[in-house]
């Protein structure tokens, strides 16, 4: 009887394994992050606490990873002229599944240098509101400035900066509260519930923004 019994947990527990290889078999095998699950929330106003040590390069061997994604990551011979899947990374910030987002986020990051024309309004709408949706992951991404660093921080700011310009357009005064100060004020209000270093980097954040957005101002 006991015989029977132990014969018959090993194949459950056989069977799911099998299940559980089934069911990652489309998903990067990664050791880039430690998430700490309890403190996981997707709105900007709530936290998003983990410990990030990079390791972008897993998504190169990862098939459903686009050919555009891995030639902008390694920075090889790479432009923005398809439309469908030059927009299609912006899509790729909302994914399901966190590490993807961060992978996705690098290389979202590295269009900056190239975007124009469509692309860079599109880059900076997505940008913007990401931002603000998703600020405590957001500022989540540069606990460990190896996988983001300030220039990286910067960078995000010129992306925010491209919507904010276009919509200055629409306004009577540069100066008008749904603008880059009441964005700025948002940001730092949601980050007060924020892990000590979160708050730093969106502090930091909103500071670059603001400084980016009066010299903008000087030159127009």
């Amino acid at each position: 009887m006991n015989l029977t019994k132990s014969i018959i947990g090993l194949l459950l527990l056989i069977a799911c394994n099998d299940k559980t290889k089934s069911t990652n078999s489309n998903l990067p095998i990664t050791n880039s992050l430690y998430i700490d699950t309890s403190n996981i929330s997707g709105s900007g106003g709530q936290k998003y606490e983990e410990f990030t040590i990079c390791n972008f390069d897993e998504f190169l061997n990862y098939k459903n990873t686009p050919q555009l994604a891995k030639l902008i990551y390694l920075d090889k011979d790479w432009n923005l002229n398809r439309d469908n899947e030059a927009l299609a990374l912006l899509d790729s910030l909302n994914s399901k599944t966190h590490t993807s987002r961060v992978f996705y986020f690098r290389v979202v990051t590295n269009t900056y240098k190239k975007a124009d024309g469509y692309f860079s309004e599109a880059l900076g709408l997505a940008g913007k509101e990401f931002v603000e949706k998703n600020t405590s992951e957001f500022a989540s991404f540069f606990n460990n400035q190896e996988c983001f660093s300030r220039k990286d921080l910067e960078t995000w700011a010129d992306i925010v900066l491209l919507e904010f310009q276009i919509e200055q357009d629409n306004v009577e005064t540069t100066k008008d509260e749904h603008l880059i100060y009441g964005y700025c004020r948002k940001l730092k209000k949601q980050s007060l519930t924020f892990s000590k270093i979160q708050q730093e980097t969106i502090a930091d954040f909103t500071i670059i923004l603001e400084k980016k957005w009066g010299d903008f101002l000087k030159n127009i």
